[in-house]
C-alpha cells in the first residue's frame, strides 16, 4: 500500500517535470533601447561607441545597459537615428517586422535621375556605390535588388553607410530589363560604381522585403559577395542587355527590348559617360534580328 502510493506520487512528479521542462517560456520583445543598440551595431558602430557616433547627450554610462538606455531615448533621437539610416520608425517601435522599405522607379527613370541627383547634392563629400543582385533563376518572377551604399559619418577613420533599396524590377522581362539600364546607366554617368552578383530568387526576394537589417556588422555591399559581372554592359553591349531576357511569342521580348533600350537612350537615360554612344550598335543588333 505505502509503495503503491509512492509510486503513484513518482509518478505525478514525473508527469509535472515533463510538462514544466516542455513548456516555453514567455519570448520578451526585444525593448526600443535594445533594438537602438542593434541597429547601431549593424551598421558597424559598437554600443561603446554610439555616444560619440550619435551625440545628443548620450554618455558612455547610458548605453551600457538597455534599462538605462531606454529612459534616455527621446522622440528626437528616436526620429535621428531613423532617418540617418533610412529605417522605418515602426520597426525600431517594434511594432512591424519591416526595417525597411524599397523605392519603386519602374517606368520612372526620370525619378530616379532626381533621387540619385538629391543624394549626391546633399552628401557632396562622400562616394555612393551600389550592388546590383540579378537572380541565378531564368524565371519571370525573379527580380533583381539594387542597392545604394551611402556613406553618412564615420567612427575614427571607419566609414558608416546606410543602404537604399531599389526593387520592382523583373530581371527577365525586356521592359523591366530597359528601365533597369536605364538606373544603372544613371549610375555610372555621376560616378556611382554599381558592381553585380548573383543570388538566389528566393534570397534576393527577402532582402527586397525589408525585414533583414542590412548593414552587414559594418562590411557593407562587399559582404554579399565578390563581382561576377558588369552591370553597365548592359548600357554598352547588345548582348549583354539580352542576356537572360524572356524571349517571348515571335521574339517579341527581344524586340520590344531593343526598342525601348533606344528609346530611352534618345531620351539621354543610356548615357554611362563612358564617352561612346553604344546607339548603332544597338540598332544593328535590331536590324540583325529583324530586317525591315
Amino acid at each position: 500500500m505505502v509503495f503503491g502510493e509512492i509510486n503513484s506520487a513518482l509518478s505525478i512528479w514525473d508527469r509535472f517535470r515533463k510538462w514544466y521542462r516542455s513548456r516555453k517560456s514567455p519570448t520578451v520583445p526585444p525593448s526600443v533601447a535594445t533594438r537602438f543598440v542593434r541597429l547601431l551595431e549593424s551598421h558597424g558602430v559598437h554600443r561603446n561607441q554610439i555616444p560619440r557616433f550619435i551625440g545628443h547627450g548620450l554618455t558612455l554610462r547610458d548605453v551600457q545597459d538597455d534599462t538605462v538606455l531606454l529612459a534616455k531615448l527621446n522622440e528626437e533621437i528616436l526620429e535621428v537615428v531613423c532617418t540617418l539610416f533610412v529605417i522605418r520608425r515602426e520597426w525600431l517601435d517594434g511594432a512591424e517586422k519591416r526595417a525597411h522599405l524599397c523605392k519603386d522607379f519602374y517606368q520612372r527613370p526620370e525619378a530616379f535621375f532626381s533621387f540619385v541627383k538629391n543624394l549626391i547634392e546633399k552628401n557632396p563629400d562622400e562616394r555612393i556605390q551600389g550592388v546590383l543582385i540579378a537572380p541565378n533563376e531564368c524565371d519571370w518572377r525573379a527580380t533583381a535588388l539594387l542597392i545604394l551604399q551611402e556613406t553618412v559619418g564615420y567612427v575614427g577613420e571607419k566609414p558608416i553607410w546606410r543602404y537604399h533599396l531599389c526593387d520592382n524590377l523583373p530581371f527577365t522581362y525586356w521592359k523591366a530589363r530597359a528601365y533597369l539600364t536605364a538606373c544603372i546607366a544613371i549610375c555610372w554617368k555621376r560616378d556611382i560604381f554599381i558592381h553585380g552578383i548573383t543570388m538566389p530568387m528566393e534570397t534576393i526576394a527577402q532582402l527586397a522585403w525589408g525585414e533583414t537589417l542590412l548593414g552587414w556588422q559594418g562590411e557593407g555591399i562587399w559582404a554579399l559577395g565578390h563581382k561576377t559581372w558588369d552591370p553597365e554592359d548592359m548600357a554598352l553591349r547588345p548582348e549583354a542587355f539580352l542576356e537572360g531576357i524572356n524571349p517571348e511569342q515571335d521574339n517579341f521580348g527581344i524586340k520590344s527590348g531593343l526598342e525601348s533600350w533606344l528609346d530611352l537612350e534618345a531620351q539621354g537615360f543610356m548615357d554611362s559617360g563612358f564617352g561612346k554612344s553604344a546607339r548603332q550598335d544597338f540598332q544593328q543588333e535590331l536590324a540583325k534580328h529583324f530586317p525591315s
